[in-house]
Formats: C-alpha cells, sequence, structure tokens
C-alpha cells in the first residue's frame, strides 16, 4: 500500500531526508546539512508542504521518497530554490518513477491547495523527470569534468600550455612566498570561510558589483551550511595562503564520488602568480586522490576558464505543472517560463560582458564564476 504524508514541520523530516540521501543519488544540494540551513535562512513567507512518501504493508519499504515542496503565493518550489545548482525530489533507487508517480497523483488530487508547481533547476538524470503532466523548458549549461583514477593520467589529458603553467606558478610562489595549500578543518573553519567570503567580495568591489556574498544573510546561510557539511565530512573548502595571508579559496562539496566546484575568490593584487590555476589543479588532484571522485562538476554557468580544464556541458530543466482548466495557474506558467528565458538572456549576456563565458575559440579570461546564487530566484 502507498501513502503520502504531507509534513509542515521541518524537524520531523530529519531521520528521513538523511536516509534517503545517503541511499539515493542525491548530490549534495539535496542533503540535510544543505537544505536545513537554507531553510532555516530562507523559510519566511513560505508554507512547508513537504510529500512524504511511504510504502506499507508485510512487504513494504516503509518511506521511499520525498517531494521537499514549499508553498508561497500559491506557487510550489523545492526546499533550495535559488542557491542551489541542483534541486530533485529524493527516493530509495529503484523507486525513482514510483515516487514521482506519488507526487503527480497527490498533486492531482489536492488541486486546492496549489496554483502552480515550478521547479527550477532539475538536473539530469533526476526523480523529479518522472513527473507526469509536466512541460519542461531548457535551463543552464552545467559543465563537468569525467576524472581519470590518477592525476597523472588527468594531466596527459590536458594541453601542455596548461601543465606547465600549473608547475611554473607553483613554482613562482615557493621561490617568492612561503606557500601553504590548506584544506578547512574544524580547527582553521572560521578563518578559512572568512577568507573565503572576503577573497570572493575583493574580486567583485573591483568590478564595482555586489557579489554573492554582500549581505550578511547571505555569510550566515553558507557558514552554517559550511559548518554542517564540514560535520557530515563533505566540505573541500581549498585556501592557498602566500607568507601565512589567504590569497585564493575554493568553495567546493563532495559526495558520492563528485567533487562540486560552488564559487571561488583571490586577492587581484597576486593574479600574476595564478593562485586560482594552481589552486584549481589541487583541488582536482584532491578530488582524484583523496576521494576517489570520478566527475569533479563545476555546475551552473558556461563560464571559459571551466573548459580549459576539459569541461563537458550538460543541462539541467526547469519543471512546470500547471493545473488543467485553471486560468490562473496557466497565466503563471506562462509568465514563469517568459521569466526564465529572459534570465537566461541577461546571464548570458552579463557572462560575455566579463569575458566569461565559452567561445568556439576556446578562449578563457574569467578565472570565477559570474553569476550570482543567492538570491536569484526567478518567478
Amino acid at each position: 500500500m502507498l501513502k503520502i504524508h504531507c509534513i509542515s514541520d521541518f524537524a520531523q523530516l530529519e531521520n528521513h531526508w538523511k536516509r534517503l540521501a545517503a541511499a539515493g543519488n542525491a548530490t549534495v544540494f539535496q542533503t540535510w546539512e544543505w537544505s536545513a540551513a537554507w531553510w532555516r535562512h530562507n523559510q519566511r513567507g513560505k508554507k512547508l508542504m513537504a510529500l512524504l512518501c511511504e510504502e506499507t504493508g508485510e512487504l513494504g519499504a516503509g518511506v521511499i521518497g520525498l517531494a521537499p515542496f514549499y508553498r508561497t503565493a500559491g506557487v510550489l518550489r523545492l526546499v533550495g530554490t535559488g542557491g542551489s545548482d541542483y534541486l530533485d525530489f529524493l527516493a530509495l533507487p529503484g523507486h525513482e518513477t514510483g515516487v514521482a508517480i506519488m507526487v503527480a497523483e497527490w498533486l492531482q488530487s489536492n488541486p486546492y491547495r496549489w496554483l502552480w508547481a515550478d521547479l527550477q533547476q532539475i538536473a539530469p538524470g533526476s526523480t523529479a523527470r518522472h513527473l507526469t503532466g509536466t512541460q519542461q523548458w531548457p535551463g543552464e549549461t552545467c559543465p563537468y569534468l569525467p576524472l581519470p583514477t590518477t592525476y597523472g593520467a588527468f594531466l596527459q589529458t590536458r594541453n601542455k600550455k596548461l601543465r606547465q603553467n600549473i608547475g611554473y606558478y607553483e613554482r613562482s610562489m615557493e621561490k617568492q612566498h612561503a606557500l601553504e595549500i590548506r584544506l578547512a578543518s574544524h580547527k582553521s573553519f572560521k578563518a578559512d570561510i572568512r577568507a573565503f567570503f572576503e577573497l570572493h567580495q575583493l574580486r567583485w568591489r573591483g568590478r564595482w558589483m555586489p557579489g554573492a556574498f554582500a549581505s550578511q544573510a547571505a555569510r550566515a546561510f553558507h557558514t552554517e551550511a559550511a559548518w554542517a557539511l564540514l560535520e557530515s565530512g563533505n566540505l573541500r573548502l581549498h585556501t592557498l595562503r602566500l607568507d601565512g595571508k589567504a590569497v585564493a579559496s575554493l568553495y567546493c562539496f563532495h559526495k558520492a564520488r563528485t567533487t562540486y566546484y560552488y564559487l571561488s575568490g583571490f586577492d587581484p593584487k597576486v593574479s600574476k602568480l595564478s593562485p586560482g590555476t594552481v589552486l584549481t589543479a589541487n583541488a582536482i588532484q584532491h578530488a582524484i586522490e583523496a576521494d576517489s571522485a570520478t566527475t569533479f562538476d563545476f555546475l551552473r554557468g558556461d563560464e571559459g576558464y571551466k573548459y580549459k580544464w576539459g569541461a563537458q556541458d550538460r543541462y539541467n530543466k526547469r519543471l512546470s505543472l500547471a493545473q488543467p482548466g485553471q486560468p490562473l495557474s496557466q497565466l503563471l506558467a506562462t509568465s514563469g517560463r517568459l521569466a526564465l528565458s529572459l534570465e537566461l538572456k541577461l546571464k548570458h549576456a552579463m557572462h560575455a560582458r566579463q569575458g566569461g563565458v565559452h567561445s568556439p575559440a576556446g578562449k578563457e579570461k574569467s578565472p570565477e564564476k559570474t553569476e550570482q546564487r543567492q538570491g536569484n530566484e526567478v518567478f
């Protein structure tokens, strides 16, 4: 027997959420640690409507899936919308289609609870893509890098100039400074996360742009999420220090043999030493040798720097589910599609202006992501 429970208390989901995220194909953005921090810092004006899918009976599997919806102004979205690069339902392996069918049936049986379901940043191979009755719209490019089993083998796949640059810049830093590259630990976390925020903002202030961490609210969320992910073993915050001073930082995560490159920052004063290149190479080496990662995921955005490392493209989707015969529901869906089209055009124009969009010529100019993830939720 199949049953759905609509949960409005986030705390009730913790045990189920952790079990499902550990057992299935959830990305780091569907972990309890990331999602609980997001909810604590973004729940204002939102009503939780999480659908917990259960299989009961003598041979039942218990809770088999979760669709972590919240509702605002009649619109359903997934917890994490706006700052998460991948979103999805959670499901035990083998139950993905069944969970999507259960969610679709519940939505059809409860039309008074929602007007439009707007599911953003739905990743390839997701459970949510099995949801029936949806329109699927093109989303953002998410370049990723398949990794070999050794770092040496990876370097051999890169062009000669990049290999030489990695070694040259690292040697140059060692000759001129005391070089330290470290991974955030419980002891260094506060200093490392603070340095990351400052380095990221330093670059953007130089462009007269706000950056992703201009607000204290954004810093508070990421501090809490990053600490929780450090506790669970999923944080990979890399810091490059010269003479005891942090000059470059990579904010990464790791889960299920995938390392995720979220954002970075570096001091423009030392740009001639290319600390971003050296630190990215170090992060890839750590992913291969320490984490046995098979994928290095550069996440959203087609910035050109990603492709010099050999990244390949895949694409997110945005799923829209409107109620048949409901004019307001149809209007919301149409408005959402137009807003998405405009958002993608604006992002592409911004990336091009910053010189960071991947071009056919393969020229890479920007060492950082240019989009702001915090607060970019689109209607």
